[in-house]
């Protein structure tokens, strides 16, 4: 991201233009280009704009937060491609996201692995400071963690149970090959496309489910042409508000302590409040038409079976096995510790 010109004579002008001349720090402006899936108006976004502003008056002007939100930047592995070549700077992406990156983060999402939310904030907490290790390591620096909720299966067609899942044709992330035999070895047909093109997708049936948070299948309306949402939780979807490490060093060091300090504090409020809001998505796509799918008594060792078929492929696929084991093996400590098998 390279600073705007300062207003110096012409001739100086001219010569920082070329690079002959460095921009004195004081008279430089650093402006943060952040791409994002959140649709635009959307509680999300809303909230990055907050940040933007709240950065803005922090670096009395220094530091500007611009937002392309919607997926006018592209699907997340657009993001990270942008991020690489330098047309953005920043962004706000899940785990899937972030594999591209670093595989490890996506662990923590395996279909199975996490119980509940208690469990899932513990064993999340515990992962951050390894995972911001391995994400700086490759460049990046961590503004904030998120989490959208729980993940859950979205159907175009009435689902009564395990059986009429069979053959589906499911979304699967562009990019991420190992995520196409995840899917075959739990018996969906996986199709491969851009997140950007779930809805017309579904509309022309390419593909006939997916899997997400209630919160984004609510904010990005891809539930009203998928009526049946399965209740069982399928994992999570956690993401990172990520900067280039290139160019957060732009920015002046005195100012980094208390940018990151207002991201993480943002980050806080959405992730106290992300319970409430996957609720009340659930309840607003209900009054739309949503019906809310029980997996039958009978059926819930099966639904358990069929996400831990997927351990293998994820384990030493879509992230190492030592990633794997370790975030196996902070669950297990967990579990330990509470009395739980």
């Amino acid at each position: 991201m390279t600073p705007r010109r300062s207003l110096f004579a012409a001739l100086a002008a001219a010569l920082l233009f070329c690079g002959l001349v460095p921009a004195p720090a004081s008279a430089q402006t650093v402006t943060v280009k952040l791409g994002t899936m959140a649709p635009d108006g959307s509680a999300w976004h809303s909230l990055i704009k907050q940040l933007g502003e709240e950065w803005g008056k922090a670096s009395g002007g220094k530091v500007k937060l611009k937002v392309y939100a919607g997926g006018v930047a592209g699907n997340e592995g657009d993001m990270v491609r942008k991020l690489r070549i330098g047309q953005l700077n920043a962004a706000a992406i899940s785990v899937v996201g972030l594999h591209d990156i670093e595989t490890s983060n996506q662990c923590i999402a395996t279909p199975g692995l996490i119980e509940d939310q208690a469990e899932f904030d513990a064993v999340f907490e515990r992962s951050i400071p390894s995972f911001e290790k391995r994400l700086l390591e490759k460049g990046f620096v961590v503004l904030n963690w998120g989490d959208t909720g729980t993940v859950h299966m979205f159907f175009n067609k009435e689902i009564k149970g395990l059986a009429d899942m069979k053959g589906v044709k499911m979304f699967t992330w562009a990019g991420d090959p190992t995520a196409s035999k995840a899917w075959e070895a739990v018996g969906f047909q996986p199709v491969v496309i851009s997140s950007t093109d779930i809805l017309p997708s579904l509309q022309t049936g390419m593909i006939q489910a997916f899997a997400t948070a209630p919160i984004m299948a609510f904010t990005a309306r891809w539930y009203e042409n998928a009526k049946w949402m399965v209740s069982g939780t399928w994992g999570h979807l956690p993401g990172a508000t990520i900067v280039s490490k290139e160019v957060w060093e732009k920015i002046p060091a005195e100012l980094r302590p208390q940018l990151l300090t207002i991201s993480r504090d943002i980050g806080g409020k959405v992730n106290k409040e992300v319970l409430r809001m996957q609720a009340e998505s659930i309840e607003q796509m209900k009054k739309n038409g949503l019906k809310v799918v029980d997996i039958p008594a009978s059926e819930k060792a099966g639904w358990t079976q069929m996400a831990e078929k997927l351990w293998p492929v994820v384990r030493g696929g879509i992230c190492t096995e030592a990633a794997f084991d370790e975030i196996k093996k902070i669950r297990d400590e967990y579990r330990a510790a509470k009395g739980k098998k």
